[in-house]
Parts: C-alpha cells; sequence; structure tokens
C-alpha cells in the first residue's frame, strides 16, 4: 500500500507540473500577442492620422474658393443684374480662370432659387448653367447664411466628388450661393498603393471613399427609412442602392480590435482602427494585416516550450544523476555514458536559442538601419533632379578635352611640342574640374555619419551650391550669400547640413521660378551661442493654413508630379536629431524665409580634439 501511495503521489505531482507548464505556455503566446497587438495598434492610429490629415488637406486646399470667389466684385455686380449676359459672361471667364489657377474642379454661382447663372464649366457638354440645385443640402446651408459642406454623386456628370459652399452676403441679406466641387478620387489612388484598406463613410455608414473600388457605395450599418429617404431625397447617392458589407467577427486580443472573415478587410485576420472625423461627421475605417499576432504568440510559446524542455532535461538529469550515485560503480560508468549523450542534446539546444538570439538582433540592426534609409533616399531624389544639368557640366568639358587632345596630337607630328604641351595643360585644368564636379557629387551621395563635429558654414554653403549650381543657372534666380565672418562655425554633421542646405535653396529656387527679379539669399549671423543660418526668397510666400502644416509629410504646394512633400519633413528631423531648430518665417512684401538655428562650436584650429568633442556634445 506505501508503493501504491507514493506512485499515486508522484503522478499527481507530474499531472499538475504539466498543468502548469501548458499555462505558462499558453500565457507566454498570450502576453507576446498582446505586446505585438498594442504595437500593431498604435501604428495602425497614427496611419489612420496620417490618411485623416491627407483627406482633410485635400478638402481644406479648395475650401475657401467659394468664399473668396463671393467676394469678388464681378460676382457681386451680376447678383444685382442676373439678366445682363455681357456680366454673366464675364463671371463666366473670372470662374474658369480660378479654378484653373487654383486646380479645383467647378466652381459656380447659385441664384436663391437654386438656378445656375454661371459655373467655370460653362463651355463643355456638361455645363451647369441652367441646372437647378435647390434639392442639395450644400444650397440650402448656404442660403442659410451658413458654409455648406456635402459629399454626392453628380446628378449631371455621374462623378462623385465634395461639394462646399458659401453665401453671397450683400447689404445683410443672402442674395446667392457659390459652390465648388471637389474631385477626391486622386486620394484613393494614392491609397490603394499602401498595404493597409481604408474606407470613409458618412454618419450613414454609406463608403464613400475606399482604397478597394468594389467597397465603394455600400453599407457598413443597417439604413433606417429616414436615412434611405433623405438620400433619395437629395439624390446623394444617384441610384446606388448600398448593399451591406459584412465587416466580420470581432476579437478582443488583449485590448487590441482584431476582424475575422471581414469582406472589408483584405487579410483573413485583419487589425481594425476606427477614427471619427467630428467636423465632417464622417468615420475613417482602417484594416492592417495581423499576421504579426499571431506570429508573435507562435514564437513565445515554442520558446516557453523548449524552455520548460531544458528545464526539465535538467531536472531530469539532477533526478537521474543522484539515482545512480546510491547504485554500484559498474552502473555508474553506464550513467556518466547517458549524462554525456544528454549534455550534447542540452548544448545543442542552446545553440540553437543562441542562434535565435543572434538572429533578432541582427533583425534590430536592420531596422534602426531602415530609419537611416529616408534620409538617404531624399539625398539619392535630390540628386538625381540635378542629373540632367549635371550632364550638361561633364559633357562641356568632355567635348573640350577631345578637341584639345586632337590638336595636341596634331602638333605632335608637326614637331610644335610647346603648343601641344599647352593643349595638355588645358587638359589636366578641364580633368580637375571634371573631379571636382564628380566630387561633390560623391559627398554628398555618401551616407553620412551621426556624430556632432565644428562644421564650417561657409564651406557647406559654397558646398551646397555647387551642387545645385545646375539648377540655379537653369532658373535664371539670382542667388546671393551674406555669411558674418563671427558665425564661422556650428556644431552639426557636414554632409547633414550639407543636404538640409540642398532641401531649403532647392525649394527657394522653386519658389521664385518663373517669377521676374527671382532672388535668393543665404545668410548666416550669429547670436548668444547659436548661428542663425536663414535661406530667404521672394516668391509668393504662405498663407497661414499653409504655415502650420509646412511640416506635414507628404504635404506639399506644388503642381502634382513635382514633389513628394518629404523635403522639409527630413530637413527638420536631421536638425532636431543634432540639436537645432528649423521653423519658416515670412518676409513683409511677398517671399518665405526659413531659418536654421544652429549650436554655435569653436574654431577647430584653436582648439585641442578633446576640447572640440566637449565643445559640439
Amino acid at each position: 500500500m506505501p508503493v501504491s501511495l507514493a506512485a499515486a503521489a508522484r503522478a499527481l505531482i507530474l499531472a499538475a507540473l504539466a498543468v502548469a507548464a501548458l499555462l505558462v505556455v499558453l500565457k507566454a503566446g498570450d502576453v507576446a500577442e498582446t505586446r505585438v497587438g498594442l504595437s500593431l495598434a498604435g501604428d495602425a492610429r497614427q496611419r489612420a492620422e496620417i490618411y485623416a490629415q491627407s483627406l482633410e488637406g485635400a478638402i481644406e486646399r479648395f475650401g475657401f474658393l467659394p468664399a473668396a470667389a463671393a467676394l469678388d466684385p464681378r460676382v457681386r455686380a451680376l447678383i444685382a443684374a442676373p439678366d445682363d449676359p455681357a456680366q454673366v459672361a464675364v463671371v463666366n471667364d473670372y470662374l474658369k480662370r480660378l479654378t484653373g489657377a487654383a486646380g479645383a474642379g467647378v466652381v459656380y454661382l447659385l441664384l436663391p432659387s437654386g438656378l445656375t447663372l454661371a459655373a467655370s464649366n460653362w463651355d463643355t457638354p456638361q455645363s451647369y448653367v441652367g441646372q437647378d440645385f435647390s434639392y442639395r443640402p450644400y444650397f440650402t446651408e448656404g442660403l442659410a447664411g451658413r458654409t455648406g459642406r456635402f459629399y454626392a454623386v453628380g446628378t449631371l456628370t455621374g462623378v462623385p466628388g465634395y461639394f462646399i459652399s458659401a453665401p453671397i452676403v450683400i447689404d445683410g441679406a443672402v442674395r446667392g450661393v457659390m459652390a465648388t466641387k471637389i474631385d477626391l478620387d486622386p486620394l484613393e489612388t494614392v491609397w490603394r498603393e499602401g498595404s493597409d484598406r481604408v474606407l470613409v463613410a458618412d454618419a450613414n455608414g454609406i463608403v464613400f471613399l475606399a482604397s478597394d473600388p468594389a467597397l465603394k457605395f455600400r453599407a457598413t450599418k443597417p439604413l433606417d427609412a429616414a436615412a434611405r429617404e433623405g438620400m433619395e431625397r437629395t439624390r446623394q447617392y444617384g441610384r446606388e442602392r448600398a448593399p451591406p458589407i459584412d465587416l466580420g467577427r470581432v476579437e478582443d486580443v488583449g485590448g487590441v480590435p482584431l476582424v475575422e472573415r471581414s469582406e472589408a478587410s483584405p487579410h483573413n485576420r485583419g487589425l481594425f482602427e476606427e477614427r471619427a472625423l467630428p467636423d465632417h461627421g464622417w468615420t475613417l475605417l482602417l484594416f492592417a494585416d495581423a499576421a504579426p499576432v499571431a506570429i508573435a504568440g507562435r514564437s513565445a510559446r515554442a520558446g516557453a516550450s523548449l524552455a520548460l524542455i531544458v528545464l526539465g532535461l535538467i531536472g531530469l538529469y539532477g533526478r537521474q544523476h543522484l539515482r545512480r550515485v546510491r547504485e554500484n560503480r559498474a552502473a555508474q560508468r553506464e550513467l556518466e555514458a547517458k549524462v554525456k549523450a544528454r549534455t550534447v542534446d542540452l548544448s545543442a539546444a542552446n545553440g540553437r536559442l543562441a542562434d535565435e538570439i543572434a538572429v533578432r538582433a541582427r533583425a534590430e540592426n536592420d531596422l534602426r538601419a531602415a530609419q537611416g534609409e529616408l534620409v538617404q533616399a531624399a539625398k539619392m531624389a535630390t540628386l538625381g533632379q540635378m542629373a540632367a544639368g549635371i550632364t550638361h557640366e561633364l559633357n562641356q568639358p568632355l567635348a573640350a578635352m577631345r578637341g584639345l587632345a586632337d590638336n595636341a596630337r596634331a602638333f605632335l607630328h608637326q614637331g610644335r611640342e610647346e603648343e601641344a604641351a599647352a593643349n595638355l595643360d588645358r587638359i589636366v585644368s578641364l580633368v580637375d574640374r571634371l573631379g571636382k564636379i564628380t566630387g561633390q557629387l560623391r559627398s554628398f551621395s555618401r551616407r553620412s555619419g551621426t556624430e556632432r563635429v565644428a562644421v564650417d558654414v561657409a564651406a557647406a554653403v559654397a558646398e551646397s551650391l555647387a551642387i545645385l549650381a545646375p539648377r540655379i543657372r537653369a532658373s535664371a534666380a539670382q542667388v546671393t550669400t551674406d555669411l558674418d565672418p563671427a558665425a564661422q562655425w556650428v556644431g552639426f554633421e557636414p554632409i547633414r547640413l550639407s543636404q538640409v542646405l540642398v532641401n531649403l535653396v532647392g525649394n527657394a529656387l522653386d519658389a521664385v521660378k518663373g517669377r521676374a527679379g527671382a532672388h535668393v539669399a543665404v545668410r548666416a549671423w550669429a547670436g548668444e551661442g547659436h548661428v542663425v543660418l536663414s535661406v530667404e526668397d521672394n516668391g509668393p510666400g504662405l498663407d497661414g493654413a499653409a504655415l502650420t502644416r509646412i511640416f506635414d509629410p507628404f504635404f506639399t504646394t506644388k503642381p502634382a508630379g513635382e514633389g513628394l512633400g518629404l523635403g522639409l519633413p527630413i530637413s527638420l528631423a536631421i536638425a532636431r536629431e543634432f540639436g537645432a531648430t528649423l521653423r519658416p518665417r515670412p518676409i513683409a512684401g511677398g517671399g518665405l524665409a526659413f531659418d536654421l538655428v544652429l549650436e554655435a562650436a569653436e574654431d577647430p584650429a584653436r582648439t585641442s580634439p578633446r576640447e572640440r568633442m566637449r565643445h559640439v556634445s
């Protein structure tokens, strides 16, 4: 009986240990899934914010047009004499030129009856002139003296767009409504390039913007009778019936919402993020891949299982050792052989664990290296823009060298050695010139370091202007420098400082492009413990709304295809990395300046290496 009780006790202990080990493995997986899920959720929130900002930017870019046009004297004169054909023609021409300059869709004028009196597309087959839009909410909002906003499918064109309206107030009374239609389809095209599925639904749950066209004009929730009646009355989505979208089943994993088998998600198991756009009454839905959550859980469970196996092997080894110690010497030799074999297994297991640790360490290093790729990519993009000018710079010396070489050979055949030597000297001078050009490009394109050193401001400005020399000549702009000798040395990294200057001067050249008397100035002056390096232009400048968003990623005032809106955000990130600040400064009378405030440094020729490191640290 005592033997049976001992066996039962051992079995019970083993069962308890097995259950504990299973709970540890499951818990390790849950913790890993929660950690990775929270990280992915944070990334998804940031991306959702970027998508929301891009949508707001696309709308607000043209939001001022109706209010601005409503104040134009030509428009107000037409309101006073709506039956004057000559005045109608004047306003039609004005609205057409306004949309062309702003890059908007359509701008049009409506009478209090809802009839369109003038429009920027008056001379097209889809002209709004003569059309009645009194049933549209944006018209009724404008007629009530408020700014109207409404997304709908055009009843005349069948093309969806976002409508913004403003009242035309004359002598305290609303005498008409000015409206514009904004095309948001280009924004959807940009969204399709990402891996996320992005939807924007209105207050009724109807998806009107989607990175997947198959989900457009479908419902994320059931529609009640009032909602259907309102859409039919305003003809918001035309004849679309808004079939429902199967959003799948939502599962909470460690506080992170995951959806499974959702028609809106491109993945079997996706991460779901929802962001409200209260200014418009809309909701932005983002579906991202949640596969890393499951991978992290499996990896953690496998690691915990392997660790428990190692601990179990160690425990088994100790038990066997104690048991064999109590046996005779003959059995002890057999025990040693078994221990040896098991030790080999443990070493192999530990080796595999070390390999996994090394792989994860390399992955972390790769991630840190990737963070520098954006800065390097920006430099490569700048070099690509300068390729045509640099080719012209190289072609001229090469053509001259070919002619000089032919002449030198002819002189040598004729025994005119002095003339041949003079030609060879000129060839050497041209080779030096080529080397200087390619050296500047090579220096700018190589990867920069992260250590702050004393940098010569004048040398950095000269190198940056030399790199931009072809663009400067092509722009016909006058570029001047005014560098205070007292502001010669700053604590920075030479290549990074050159990249910031190339970005700022390049933006200034774009701002003054095509303007009479185009001028760009680079100035430097010293302050209390700092140096201000400023790039100024006499371009058109920016309004207050644009200045507040000038450092937002992908925000640009340049025409489509001429910029990604990354130069200034990258320059700001570089400045902050080295303890500097970068801020815009409007110039009175027109133009814009960017002030780069850097920490002043000592002249390295007058300090020891240890002191130089202390001054710039």
